[in-house]
């Protein structure tokens, strides 16, 4: 039965997801401390809230869809000599993959410390940590298999022989180590290196032994302003990461020009900010995004076109994705935060 045969490759392809590959966001440079540990209160602020929705595969089966949400933010800044801070934060997630109601809800906590380097470069190290707790459920009971054809049509009373579906909880830690630093007004980079999922936790859900394979990232997000009067900055980002016999590997830019700036001596209290991007992900997309800032607000969509073997299946669609943030600024030290290019953002 071609639906069986569809059925049977759908779950071996989530039998390799559970075994080799998280789930991953095409603006991954959008969602910072689930891409590394080590972003963890990396930026001009006083707190950093975001949250990203992707759906995909909706042309070729029961759409994946992917939430998150992240809030982080500096501590004890004030409390701390030579611009040394701790930060905290949290992540919370959740996957729901296809047909066979496989999810993974995802509980995480953030911490991480920065050291101020100095020089004329504005050196900075974050070395950060995360540990949560993960559950896995499947239920099956809604696929048909062969063995439930009668002969003349699909009769759900006959038995599938087939396991209904499992559960499994498990704890999880990763870390990462990020480097930023500034060369002038016009130039701030950010390079990290993460190591997720070290500990190698059992996902086992139906017996067995399967592991979720530690990843390795490397991400890289820099900003390049044409010049001390251009409106324009080009942002380019690339994101590597293998995961057991998995490679990931995403590299674009994107384009941002200025509306309106912020000034506190014209008054004018509001930033505003349009950025379009092109990314390619290696293998398997190109995408495109459109992202609009207001003050400390910001909302964004990316679109997947897929052109890797699915494409007869997916007709070259492959996702939908939205991120909304915010970012804060308080106290009595607005404008100088808000002039800062200690980091990316």
């Amino acid at each position: 039965m071609k639906k069986s045969a569809f059925f049977l490759f759908l779950l071996f392809f989530i039998k390799i997801q559970l075994e080799a590959q998280d789930q991953h966001f095409s603006q991954f440079y959008s969602s910072p401390t689930a891409t590394n540990p080590g972003n963890t209160g990396v930026f001009n602020g006083d707190i950093r809230v975001y949250t990203l929705y992707r759906m995909q595969w909706f042309t070729v089966s029961t759409p994946y869809k992917t939430f998150i949400i992240s809030a982080d933010a500096p501590i004890f800044k004030n409390k701390m000599k030579n611009n040394d801070f701790f930060s905290a934060g949290i992540n919370v997630s959740n996957d729901n993959q296809g047909s066979v109601m496989l999810k993974t809800n995802s509980y995480n906590a953030l911490m991480s410390f920065t050291k101020y380097i100095g020089g004329h470069q504005k050196h900075n190290i974050t070395l950060g940590y995360e540990i949560g707790y993960v559950t896995k459920t499947a239920a099956l009971g809604s696929i048909k298999w062969d063995s439930q054809w009668d002969g003349t049509a699909y009769n759900a009373a006959l038995p599938s022989g087939e396991s209904m579906g499992g559960a499994v909880g498990y704890l999880d830690m990763s870390t990462g180590l990020v480097w930023t630093f500034t060369t002038d007004h016009l130039f701030r980079s950010a390079l990290g290196f993460s190591f997720q999922h070290f500990t190698a936790p059992s996902v086992t859900l139906v017996g067995g032994s399967d592991k979720l394979y530690p990843k390795i990232g490397v991400q890289w997000n820099s900003n390049f302003k044409l010049s001390e009067t251009s409106n324009t900055t080009i942002e380019p980002s690339i994101m590597a990461a293998q995961q057991g016999t998995t490679m990931l590997l995403d590299a674009g830019a994107n384009v941002k020009y200025v509306l309106e700036e912020h000034s506190h001596y014209t008054n004018n209290q509001s930033d505003q900010a349009i950025h379009f991007g092109l990314f390619y992900r290696l293998r398997d997309a190109m995408f495109v995004t459109i992202r609009y800032d207001y003050q400390g607000f910001s909302g964004s969509l990316a679109y997947d076109i897929n052109i890797s073997g699915l494409t007869p299946a997916s007709h070259s669609v492959g996702g939908f994705e939205l991120m909304l943030s915010y970012r804060g600024i308080f106290g009595q030290h607005k404008e100088s935060k808000r002039r800062s290019t200690r980091f990316m953002n």
